[in-house]
């Protein structure tokens, strides 16, 4: 990893350096289908999806050096995660909520191909996404009791979240993308030092490029 991040940055400036119009901006949405991959004790679980979304800024750069068609894309944004999963505590049923909220950073290499006249093309882009633990809480119910601790703490998850991701769409007319993708977690942010949970995300989106 530490020797990736240089890499790409050298390719970024040089793609840069190509053209300043291949550098396009514009702004981002989709909605999350949340969930984690959960074990307990060495013995794994299946929660529920949570619905979330996800929303920021968009950046791509064009980069013929490599291929005609490829591309470096990335966002900041605001990403709505987490799960629901239910348990026993002392023949008591326990339902719990986590939604914690990050700021992720996916970095993408992707290939587009345009179709016909030009306006309408599809692509595909794959790399990794460093997220970061901003704020969220957890809604558990035990029976009529209802509470909401901070989700980031020392005793449920980690702030720091990175993982790989693949991402396939449509985009028309310069402008528009409708995409969807799915991020894999591979850092384990459970605090427990007998859990393991890693981020999964499924998500449908849209973005506009000015």
């Amino acid at each position: 990893m530490k020797k990736f991040l240089p890499l790409f940055l050298v390719a970024l400036l040089c793609s840069a350096r190509v053209s300043a119009q291949e550098l396009r901006y514009g702004i981002t949405g989709s909605m999350n289908v949340a969930n984690y991959a959960m074990e307990v004790g060495g013995v794994s679980f299946e929660p529920d999806s949570r619905i979330g979304f996800r929303a920021g800024f968009r950046m791509e750069m064009d980069a013929p050096f490599i291929y005609e068609g490829f591309y470096f894309g990335g966002e900041v944004a605001l990403s709505a995660k987490g799960s629901k999963f239910s348990t026993t505590l002392s023949d008591e049923t326990v339902r719990v909520t986590s939604r914690p909220y990050y700021l992720e950073i996916p970095i993408h290499i992707g290939y587009r191909y345009m179709l016909g006249s030009g306006k309408v093309g599809l692509f595909g882009s794959f790399g990794p996404y460093f997220g970061v633990g901003l704020f969220g809480t957890n809604k558990v119910v035990a029976g009529a009791v209802e509470t909401t601790p901070d989700t980031f703490n020392s005793d449920d998850l980690k702030r720091f979240d990175f993982g790989v991701g693949l991402r396939a769409g449509v985009c028309m007319f310069k402008h528009y993308q409708i995409y969807l993708g799915y991020d894999w977690g591979l850092i384990n942010v459970a605090q427990a030092d007998n859990s393991k949970l890693n981020n999964r995300n499924f998500y449908v989106g849209a973005a506009y490029m000015f």
